[in-house]
Protein backbone atom coordinates (compact mmCIF):
# COMPACT_ATOMS: atom_id res chain seq x y z
CA UNK A 1 0.00 0.00 0.00
CA UNK A 2 1.56 3.33 -0.66
CA UNK A 3 1.97 6.14 1.87
CA UNK A 4 0.85 9.52 1.39
CA UNK A 5 2.88 11.94 4.04
CA UNK A 6 0.95 14.58 5.46
CA UNK A 7 1.36 18.19 6.69
CA UNK A 8 -1.08 19.75 8.34
CA UNK A 9 -1.92 23.76 8.45
CA UNK A 10 -0.82 26.22 11.36
CA UNK A 11 -2.74 24.91 14.79
CA UNK A 12 -4.18 21.77 13.02
CA UNK A 13 -2.87 17.73 13.49
CA UNK A 14 -3.60 14.37 12.39
CA UNK A 15 -6.93 14.82 13.17
CA UNK A 16 -7.75 17.42 10.07
CA UNK A 17 -7.29 14.02 8.01
CA UNK A 18 -9.90 12.28 9.57
CA UNK A 19 -12.28 11.67 7.01
CA UNK A 20 -10.05 11.47 4.01
CA UNK A 21 -9.63 8.28 2.51
CA UNK A 22 -7.93 7.32 -0.58
CA UNK A 23 -7.98 4.39 -2.77
CA UNK A 24 -4.94 1.90 -2.00
CA UNK A 25 -2.99 4.78 -0.02
CA UNK A 26 -2.46 4.99 4.14
CA UNK A 27 -2.26 8.06 5.12
CA UNK A 28 1.04 9.31 7.77
CA UNK A 29 0.82 12.42 9.56
CA UNK A 30 4.19 14.08 9.92
CA UNK A 31 3.90 15.89 13.76
CA UNK A 32 5.60 19.26 13.62
CA UNK A 33 9.62 19.01 14.96
CA UNK A 34 10.93 21.72 17.32
CA UNK A 35 12.34 25.31 15.45
CA UNK A 36 14.57 28.06 16.09
CA UNK A 37 13.17 31.05 15.96
CA UNK A 38 15.02 32.44 13.27
CA UNK A 39 14.09 29.60 10.68
CA UNK A 40 12.46 30.48 7.43
CA UNK A 41 10.12 28.56 6.27
CA UNK A 42 12.97 26.80 3.45
CA UNK A 43 15.00 25.93 6.93
CA UNK A 44 11.76 24.15 8.96
CA UNK A 45 10.96 22.74 5.84
CA UNK A 46 14.61 21.02 5.78
CA UNK A 47 13.94 19.74 8.81
CA UNK A 48 10.25 18.32 8.20
CA UNK A 49 11.86 16.73 5.44
CA UNK A 50 13.84 14.81 7.38
CA UNK A 51 10.95 12.99 9.40
CA UNK A 52 9.75 11.90 5.86
CA UNK A 53 11.21 8.33 4.70
CA UNK A 54 12.20 6.68 1.65
CA UNK A 55 12.72 7.72 -1.72
CA UNK A 56 9.50 9.52 -4.15
CA UNK A 57 7.27 10.03 -1.29
CA UNK A 58 3.95 11.26 -1.88
CA UNK A 59 3.44 14.22 0.14
CA UNK A 60 0.10 16.37 0.68
CA UNK A 61 0.15 19.40 2.58
CA UNK A 62 -2.36 21.97 3.75
CA UNK A 63 -2.30 25.36 4.48
CA UNK A 64 0.96 25.85 5.97
CA UNK A 65 1.70 22.53 5.55
CA UNK A 66 1.32 22.64 1.64
CA UNK A 67 3.86 25.68 1.70
CA UNK A 68 6.59 23.43 3.73
CA UNK A 69 5.62 21.26 0.89
CA UNK A 70 6.69 23.20 -2.06
CA UNK A 71 9.86 23.91 -0.27
CA UNK A 72 10.43 20.60 0.37
CA UNK A 73 10.17 19.32 -3.36
CA UNK A 74 12.90 21.37 -4.25
CA UNK A 75 15.48 19.80 -1.71
CA UNK A 76 14.07 15.69 -2.71
CA UNK A 77 12.94 13.91 -5.39
CA UNK A 78 9.34 13.26 -4.51
CA UNK A 79 6.35 11.18 -6.34
CA UNK A 80 3.84 13.79 -6.14
CA UNK A 81 3.12 16.90 -4.12
CA UNK A 82 -0.70 17.99 -3.50
CA UNK A 83 -1.31 21.09 -2.00
CA UNK A 84 -4.99 22.03 -0.61
CA UNK A 85 -6.15 24.70 0.49
CA UNK A 86 -2.35 26.49 0.05
CA UNK A 87 0.02 28.68 -1.81
CA UNK A 88 3.10 28.09 -4.15
CA UNK A 89 4.59 31.45 -3.78
CA UNK A 90 4.81 34.65 -2.16
CA UNK A 91 2.35 36.35 -4.41
CA UNK A 92 -0.98 33.90 -3.90
CA UNK A 93 -0.88 34.85 -0.32
CA UNK A 94 0.56 38.07 -0.61
CA UNK A 95 -2.87 38.47 -3.31
CA UNK A 96 -4.72 37.69 -0.50
CA UNK A 97 -5.15 41.47 0.91
CA UNK A 98 -8.21 40.72 2.49
CA UNK A 99 -8.06 37.27 4.14
CA UNK A 100 -7.50 36.61 7.34
CA UNK A 101 -4.14 35.30 7.08
CA UNK A 102 -2.40 38.17 5.40
CA UNK A 103 -4.54 40.11 7.70
CA UNK A 104 -3.10 38.68 10.57
CA UNK A 105 1.08 38.49 9.03
CA UNK A 106 0.91 42.25 7.96
CA UNK A 107 -0.30 43.65 11.51
CA UNK A 108 1.31 41.03 13.03
CA UNK A 109 -1.53 40.55 15.28
CA UNK A 110 -1.51 37.06 16.94
CA UNK A 111 -1.84 37.59 20.84
CA UNK A 112 -1.03 34.50 22.72
CA UNK A 113 -4.57 33.44 23.57
CA UNK A 114 -6.04 34.38 20.10
CA UNK A 115 -6.44 31.25 18.43
CA UNK A 116 -7.66 29.40 21.38
CA UNK A 117 -11.17 31.43 21.67
CA UNK A 118 -13.11 29.92 19.07
CA UNK A 119 -15.89 32.59 17.74
CA UNK A 120 -18.44 33.23 15.21
CA UNK A 121 -16.01 35.25 13.01
CA UNK A 122 -13.28 32.21 12.74
CA UNK A 123 -15.90 29.99 12.47
CA UNK A 124 -17.08 31.90 9.43
CA UNK A 125 -13.49 32.31 7.68
CA UNK A 126 -12.58 28.65 8.54
CA UNK A 127 -15.77 27.60 6.71
CA UNK A 128 -17.16 25.64 9.92
CA UNK A 129 -20.53 25.56 9.57
CA UNK A 130 -21.79 22.79 11.22
CA UNK A 131 -21.95 21.52 15.09
CA UNK A 132 -19.15 18.73 13.71
CA UNK A 133 -17.25 21.37 12.02
CA UNK A 134 -17.50 23.82 14.91
CA UNK A 135 -16.46 20.81 18.02
CA UNK A 136 -13.25 19.70 15.80
CA UNK A 137 -12.00 23.17 15.06
CA UNK A 138 -12.68 24.44 18.69
CA UNK A 139 -11.01 21.06 19.64
CA UNK A 140 -7.81 21.68 17.56
CA UNK A 141 -7.48 25.44 18.38
CA UNK A 142 -7.48 24.48 21.78
CA UNK A 143 -4.43 22.29 21.48
CA UNK A 144 -2.55 24.67 19.35
CA UNK A 145 1.34 25.65 20.43
CA UNK A 146 0.81 29.94 20.05
CA UNK A 147 4.51 30.21 20.16
CA UNK A 148 4.74 27.76 16.63
CA UNK A 149 1.86 29.62 15.31
CA UNK A 150 3.65 32.76 15.83
CA UNK A 151 6.93 31.44 14.78
CA UNK A 152 4.94 30.36 11.49
CA UNK A 153 3.03 33.87 10.64
CA UNK A 154 6.81 35.72 10.69
CA UNK A 155 8.09 33.11 8.78
CA UNK A 156 5.25 33.21 5.71
CA UNK A 157 5.65 37.29 6.08
CA UNK A 158 8.99 36.98 5.18
CA UNK A 159 8.91 33.95 2.69
CA UNK A 160 10.24 35.06 -0.51
CA UNK A 161 9.05 31.85 -2.63
CA UNK A 162 8.46 32.61 -6.51
CA UNK A 163 9.05 29.19 -7.72
CA UNK A 164 8.13 25.63 -7.32
CA UNK A 165 8.54 22.22 -9.10
CA UNK A 166 6.46 20.31 -11.79
CA UNK A 167 5.00 17.70 -9.79
CA UNK A 168 2.69 19.88 -7.42
CA UNK A 169 -0.60 19.48 -7.60
CA UNK A 170 -3.05 21.85 -6.15
CA UNK A 171 -6.05 21.71 -4.75
CA UNK A 172 -8.53 25.30 -4.00
CA UNK A 173 -11.31 25.97 -2.86
CA UNK A 174 -14.06 28.93 -4.70
CA UNK A 175 -15.02 30.10 -0.86
CA UNK A 176 -11.55 30.05 1.13
CA UNK A 177 -11.73 33.50 2.80
CA UNK A 178 -8.13 32.30 4.94
CA UNK A 179 -5.93 32.49 1.40
CA UNK A 180 -8.19 34.00 -1.08
CA UNK A 181 -9.52 32.18 -4.04
CA UNK A 182 -9.15 34.79 -6.46
CA UNK A 183 -5.76 34.95 -6.27
CA UNK A 184 -4.15 31.56 -6.55
CA UNK A 185 -4.04 29.92 -9.30
CA UNK A 186 -4.52 25.86 -8.61
CA UNK A 187 -4.71 22.92 -11.04
CA UNK A 188 -8.28 21.70 -9.52
CA UNK A 189 -11.09 24.01 -7.61
CA UNK A 190 -13.14 22.48 -5.44
CA UNK A 191 -16.85 24.22 -6.06
CA UNK A 192 -17.99 25.78 -2.45
CA UNK A 193 -14.92 24.57 -1.13
CA UNK A 194 -13.44 27.04 2.66
CA UNK A 195 -10.26 26.55 4.24
CA UNK A 196 -12.01 23.62 6.18
CA UNK A 197 -12.55 21.47 3.10
CA UNK A 198 -9.56 18.29 3.95
CA UNK A 199 -12.24 17.68 6.37
CA UNK A 200 -15.72 18.76 5.26
CA UNK A 201 -15.12 17.93 1.45
CA UNK A 202 -12.95 15.35 1.82
CA UNK A 203 -14.65 12.71 -0.70
CA UNK A 204 -14.23 15.44 -3.53
CA UNK A 205 -10.70 15.83 -2.66
CA UNK A 206 -10.34 12.35 -2.46
CA UNK A 207 -11.37 11.78 -6.35
CA UNK A 208 -8.63 14.38 -7.24
CA UNK A 209 -5.68 13.03 -5.17
CA UNK A 210 -6.61 9.43 -6.28
CA UNK A 211 -6.61 10.43 -10.34
CA UNK A 212 -2.85 11.32 -9.92
CA UNK A 213 -1.51 8.59 -7.05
Amino acid sequence: MKQVYCLSGLGADYRIFKKLVLKDAELVHIPWVPFDKHDEIGCYAQKMSAQIPGDDPIILGVSFGGMLAVEIAKIRTSQKVILVSSAKTKDEIAGSGGGLMQFLIKHNMLPAGLMKIPNSVMFKKFGAATDDEKALLTSILKDTDTHFVKWAFKAMQIWGNTTYTDNIIHIHGTDDHIILSEHVKPDHWIEGGTHLMIYNKANEIAGIINNYI
